[in-house]
């Protein structure tokens, strides 16, 4: 789990840019740990969720909500929309920062524009447990109700405002170390024909330069085995996250051999791509039954 230190995003830049949303939309922001330990908060707690939240059983239960809301955005590695265990709408929107997860953005405590009754009825059962029913009624029928395509579109927002936050990154790339310039192409690149020729050309440097830079700064890799590297990460994105036959998403990530993917894929997860899929699968059921839940549609300007 990573502390605040060791987030490599520009933390006062979101700070912002949740306040500037909040601001716009009245709702609840907050950025968390990939542990669901909140950085930051724009916004105070819902009056229902603060009576929730009061004793320590529904903390606990509201605690729980949130990490299977931010463990289903790392497994799916998109933004994650679903009913927390009292009924509310809340969105996990997972940040990544050079291929790698960072942080998570959360938003929420909302309800949609479904029947009010209805919904209500469902967070009561829920909630059976709570000893001030009429309170928690009066405050749960005051919650901002949003449309779906209300929704949709703040999400649409924080995403390309991440998108933002992540390109004012990139925009200082003659910052970086050859070997960072080196990853950053590879994460960006991995599904071309690659090759060090074609690889040293495009970083504007040497062949000889790019074997000492990842000699240097490889952990022993070989080019090769970093490519190889980048091409299986994303295949194993797209196991989890599409239906696409196994022999078309190893073509996507630059393996055109049906038998090579496979191989390479087992080589360096210990599984084939149709029992990782499956796994995946397994492992998503069992996280728990989250009310409602769906991944939002990915979209031209995703997290990752």
């Amino acid at each position: 789990m990573r502390g605040t230190d060791e987030i490599r995003l520009d933390i006062n830049r979101i700070r912002e840019m949740l306040t500037n949303l909040q601001e716009l939309t009245n709702l609840r922001f907050s950025l968390h740990t990939t542990g669901a330990q909140e950085i930051i908060t724009v916004n105070r707690r819902s009056d229902f969720c603060n009576l929730i939240c009061e004793t320590q059983y529904g903390y606990q239960k509201c605690f729980n909500s949130d990490l299977k809301g931010i463990e289903m955005a790392k497994l799916l590695e998109k933004p994650y929309q679903y009913r927390c265990h009292a009924g509310l709408i809340d969105t996990t929107i997972p940040i990544y920062n050079r291929g790698e997860l960072a942080a998570i953005i959360l938003f929420g405590q909302i309800l949609d524009d479904s029947p009010i009754e209805d919904q209500w009825r469902r967070s009561a059962q829920s909630c059976e447990w709570h000893t001030e029913m009429y309170s928690l009624k009066k405050a749960f029928y005051e919650l901002p109700r949003l449309s779906s395509r209300a929704i949709r579109a703040a999400y649409e927002i924080i995403n390309t405002c991440v998108s933002e936050v992540r390109l004012s990154q990139l925009l200082s790339i003659e910052q970086m170390s050859d070997y960072e310039r080196l990853t950053l192409y590879l994460k960006s690149n991995y599904a071309k024909a690659l090759n060090a020729e074609t690889i040293a050309g495009e970083l504007s440097m040497s062949k000889s330069r790019l074997y000492r830079v990842v000699q240097e700064a490889g952990g022993g890799k070989s080019l090769n085995t970093l490519i190889t590297e980048e091409r299986v990460y994303a295949a194993k994105r797209l196991l989890k996250t599409s239906s696409a036959p196994v022999r078309e998403i190893g073509a996507q990530v630059g393996i055109l051999d049906y038998n090579y993917f496979t191989k390479l894929f087992r080589r360096y997860t210990g599984r084939t791509p149709r029992d990782y899929r499956a796994e995946k699968v397994r492992v998503s059921a069992a996280i728990g039954p989250l009310a409602s839940a769906r991944p939002l549609e990915e979209s031209g300007s995703n997290s990752g």
